[in-house]
């Protein structure tokens, strides 16, 4: 760590050692460059153009909608981690820290209630999606969306129009705008170095070919080891995209072609065991249980650099359906490999009519190997529990271990032979990984093709635009989702359970292999073939002179599915057991690992189903002074399900009954929003208030016993143990959501403040959850008279009514205040990120909370010269401790001493990095 940090000063002291070379020259350009910069720059704030959310490209200022515009120039100082610590920095948008890594991130945006991923926020690259679903199991969003040099702007609308132009835009649609070629040639370099081993290579060019057609191309390369650094190298590779732009000579025809490679590898962080002291009851609605990090015991990994990650614990041997072996090497990653080609053509033709029509075809795979964490066991319990469970085997297996005295954990690379008296006793509190394999093959190819016209009635201008969407999208995807232990710590290694006799000699097969007790608990296999098409047409009035601007239209869409399923968690799935057939029942080389393995290997399903829905948007803005617009906005859209929906969420049977549940799964929205902007040359200020009111989904609860029933020998269901054979019971419900927000954003140089600069947001929401009925989502056992041995069970019965979502903060502060020195060409920077306190959970049992945090980041940017900058950036310059998701503290979860356990994902801790930009 001191040689990173060191080499990041080494780079400093240089670069800063050429300023007296250098002062002269610098000091003679400056003033007339900040002067011409600064004046330009003024102009583009007022007159910022955007193009997401319109027809044709329009004023901000204009806009009758909620639109957010994140810069080159702000990417640059934001310098960040990935795409979602970049959306953080729209007001609204909650990225959750970008605690997951680089990419597969979760973003909340206005208080949506969602499991995770970006199913409310499609993101788009030059108004396309790379892939239709934003939320596909094992490839979010954010695997395709890699912002560097050839990124000029993001755009986020949120309602509006958003619904009415782009697929699946319920919470908002964000969109990535690329850099084309102009007839001026310029190009950049850019090298990065941070302190988790972090090296990337930026670079573009761009330029004409001739007097018509011009290009840019450029891309990244990146290794490092990670943040949360694994012991081998987490982030590896990039992406390389370029394009060609023909415009006619009458400027009437564009044509433009691009080509997008990515193949990437990148860590995927989860949930670090921990544990808590127990002072207090677990919390309740009223009296909510508070998370502080400061009580919080890591037992032995670094809440800010470290994971259970290692070279022992990444690499596992699993199973395929047809019982041959499947590798998951977890330092694969995260590891999109696509190829993406889009075709955009723009016409105008005499008679005022105008075409816009693109296509984009997407192929490719995205591996997903990755080690989630389950709360952590401890030893002593862990060994109880599987001498319980040899004891009770019959047949070879049970005569197999009639010798053994008791069960034992060692650690894996301490074990030779049967004689386990010297292999190393494993650690005292052990963690549970849920290792997981997901690989997904899919493709994309999707047309959208408007026909707009432009005509003047009475006192009042039409651009009346109608459009036609397609998708045809498939997605293939195999998944295994193992168990597996280890100890706790920054070097984990494997633990594997034997059975011992009373010289710790082994009895019988292991209990588990290569730290996994169970290569499948269960696996998700999906070929799905999904079709979309939807009309739209959306009409932009002018009125009054252009100081009225009006937007109204309407989105139809269908959507239809074709797929098979194997879900191993399905009724009537059978474990498997693949024994060699060279391998002897019950010897010691044997393992009671492959016995029991859930892979997806039930009866296909095969589906063929429908969904479609009708949504619509009016908003006006109305231009009060050259410098004043105000604007009003009401949107009612939609979401058609996802994979998660159709695919992995239904339908369900009823084990007992055999009846088929399925709830409603097209998602509504209503918005309504209104806002006031000012822009003038030195300040830029949009404030709103919004309103949501969001049905979600309709949800099932878990396949539960039927505790009113009887089961074997007419035991009650509701006894412990429990009977076999309880008929089942299963809740269906629904949730809804009303929000209420402001939202202010601006930025503001002052005329008495020279060089001074502060940007930023303040936003407050009020997101509330209704719950058409309560739900039984688990079966309690409990002692009821005093023996220490439970003997009834309950159902543990949660609403989420009047509560707040999970994981969603009423208030989210970011300012970023920045000084550019008069007689330096220095400007330094910083952040003040504000979070307040979230729940972990949304349900009114065992409440938790995970505490608010303020997170610093700072910087400077120091100009070498005209063409080279140098950037010093410190990400979470205070080290700020918090949790961003976790399992809620219960009263089921807790050690031998009382204290609770769980697991969360901690805030990422300090990072160093440092970059030189050559333009030229």
């Amino acid at each position: 760590m001191f040689k990173k940090h060191a080499i990041a000063l080494s780079v400093t002291a240089v670069l800063f050692s050429s300023q007296n070379a250098l002062a002269q020259e610098v000091e003679a350009q400056a003033a007339s460059a900040e002067e011409v910069e600064q004046s330009a720059a003024e102009e583009k704030n007022v007159e910022r153009i955007i193009v997401t959310g319109v027809t044709r490209n329009t004023h901000k200022m204009e806009a009758t909608f909620s639109i957010n515009t994140i810069t080159e120039e702000d990417m640059k100082v934001l310098a960040p981690h990935g795409a979602a610590d970049l959306l953080g920095n729209i007001p609204g948008f909650f990225p959750e820290g970008g605690t997951a890594g680089e990419s597969h991130n979760n973003v909340l945006v206005r208080g949506l209630p969602q499991a995770g991923g970006y199913r409310y926020v499609p993101n788009l690259i030059d108004g396309l999606p790379m892939y239709e679903e934003p939320e596909a199991p094992f490839m979010n969003n954010d695997v395709f969306i890699k912002p560097d040099l050839m990124t000029t702007a993001v755009e986020a609308v949120k309602g509006g129009p958003g619904g009415v132009l782009y697929s699946n835009a319920l919470g908002a649609a964000v969109n990535y705008v690329t850099r084309t070629g102009t007839q001026d040639f310029k190009g950049a370099y850019k090298l990065e170095v941070g302190d988790w081993g972090h090296v990337r290579n930026d670079f573009f060019v761009a330029g004409p070919i001739n007097d018509n057609l011009t290009y840019a191309l450029g891309g990244f390369y990146r290794v490092a080891d990670g943040i949360r650094d694994p012991g081998y190298t987490g982030n590896n590779g990039g992406q390389l995209r370029g394009n060609l732009l023909y415009v006619s000579d009458d400027g009437s025809t564009e044509v433009k072609v691009q080509a997008h490679v990515i193949n990437d590898k990148t860590n995927f962080y989860q949930n670090i065991p921990y544990s808590v002291t127990n002072n207090r009851e677990p919390g309740t609605a009223d009296n909510p249980f508070e998370v502080s990090p400061s009580d919080v015991n890591n037992l032995g990994v670094d809440f800010g650099d470290g994971t259970v990650l290692s070279h022992q614990t990444s690499y596992y041997e699993l199973y395929n359906p047809d019982g041959s072996q499947l590798i998951l090497d977890i330092s694969d990653g995260i590891e999109p490999k696509f190829n993406i080609f889009t075709l955009e053509v723009s016409k105008d033709f005499a008679n005022q009519w105008r075409l816009d029509a693109a296509v984009r075809s997407t192929s490719g795979s995205n591996g997903f190997y990755s080690l989630f964490n389950d709360p952590p066991t401890e030893r002593a319990q862990l060994e109880a529990e599987q001498f319980s469970r040899i004891q009770s085997f019959d047949g070879l297996i049970g005569d197999a271990y009639s010798q053994a005295v008791g069960v034992k954990a060692f650690y894996s690379d301490t074990v030779a032979g049967v004689d386990l008296s010297g292999a190393e006793r494993a650690d005292s509190i052990l963690a549970h990984n849920i290792p997981v394999y997901g690989l997904v093959d899919a493709t994309s190819n999707v047309a959208d093709v408007r026909m707009s016209r432009y005509f003047e009635f009475s006192e009042q201008s039409h651009e009346l635009t109608f459009g036609l969407y397609t998708s045809h999208y498939t997605y293939d995807v195999q998944s295994v989702f193992a168990s597996a232990w280890s100890n706790i710590s920054e070097s984990s290694r494997l633990v594997d359970l034997y059975a011992v006799d009373e010289n710790d000699q082994q009895v019988g097969p292991s209990i588990t292999e290569g730290g996994v007790d169970q290569p499948a608990l269960f696996g998700l296999g999906a070929d799905a073939t999904m079709r979309t098409n939807a009309l739209y047409v959306l009409d932009h009035i002018s009125l009054m002179d252009d100081r009225l601007q009006i937007d109204i239209g309407g989105r139809y869409q269908e959507l239809d599915v074709d797929r098979v399923t194997t879900n191993s968690f399905d009724p009537g799935n059978q474990a498997n057991d693949f024994t060699p057939s060279d391998v002897i029942v019950g010897s010691t080389e044997d393992t009671l690992a492959d016995n029991f393995v859930n892979v997806p290997d039930g009866t296909p399903r095969f589906a063929s189903e429908s969904y479609d829905d009708f949504g619509w948007t009016i908003g006006a803005n109305y231009r009060l002074t050259d410098t004043i617009t105000t604007y009003l906005s009401y949107a009612d859209s939609f979401r058609l399900p996802g994979f998660e929906d159709y695919i992995f969420g239904g339908p369900a049977t009823n084990p007992s009954t055999g009846e088929i549940a399925r709830g409603d799964l097209v998602e509504d929205i209503k918005q309504y929003e209104g806002g006031i902007r000012f822009a003038d040359k030195r300040y830029e200020l949009s404030a709103s208030a919004f309103y949501i009111d969001f049905a979600a989904k309709e949800n099932l609860g878990p396949a539960l016993d039927d505790l009113t029933d009887t089961g074997a020998n007419g035991v009650s269901c509701a006894s412990v143990p429990a009977p076999v054979n309880c008929a089942k019971v299963r809740d269906s419900f629904r949730t809804s959501l009303e929000n209420f927000g402001i939202e202010l954003e601006g930025s503001y140089s002052p005329s008495w403040f020279e060089g001074f600069k502060l940007q930023g947001s303040v936003v407050w929401q009020d997101p509330e959850q209704g719950q058409d009925s309560a739900v039984r989502n688990g079966i309690i056992e409990t002692d009821t008279d005093g023996d220490n041995v439970n003997d009834t069970r309950s159902y543990d019965i949660s609403t989420s009514q009047d509560r707040r979502p999970r994981r969603q903060s009423e208030w989210l502060v970011n300012l970023r205040p920045s000084y550019a020195f008069a007689d330096l060409p220095l400007t330094v920077y910083g952040q003040f990120m504000y979070y307040s306190e979230r729940f972990a959970a949304d349900g009114d049992t065992n409440v938790t909370i995970y505490p608010e945090y303020t997170q610093i980041n700072a910087g400077a940017i120091y100009s070498v010269s005209d063409n080279m900058d140098f950037q010093l950036h410190v990400s979470n310059l205070n080290d700020a401790d918090s949790f961003t998701e976790g399992s809620s503290v219960t009263q089921g979860l807790q050690f031998s001493n009382g204290d609770y356990k769980g697991v969360a994902r901690p805030l990422l801790g300090r990072t160093i990095k440092a970059s030189l930009t050559i333009n030229f």
